[in-house]
């Protein structure tokens, strides 16, 4: 997954690609209804099971 900025439209999507075939177009594209600032990111939490 990474965020995908259009500088003519100011917004941003969140793209899933097939890591296997990073070429290839992608697996699903998510319309934001604003961009993503740069820098953006997301953090795993912690496995509250172990």
């Amino acid at each position: 997954m990474t965020y995908v900025h259009d500088a003519a439209t100011d917004r941003s999507d969140l793209v899933v690609l097939d890591a296997d075939d990073l070429a290839a177009e992608p697996v699903a594209t998510v319309h934001l209804p604003t961009r993503a600032p740069f820098g953006f990111h997301g953090n795993w939490p912690a496995d509250r099971d172990g």
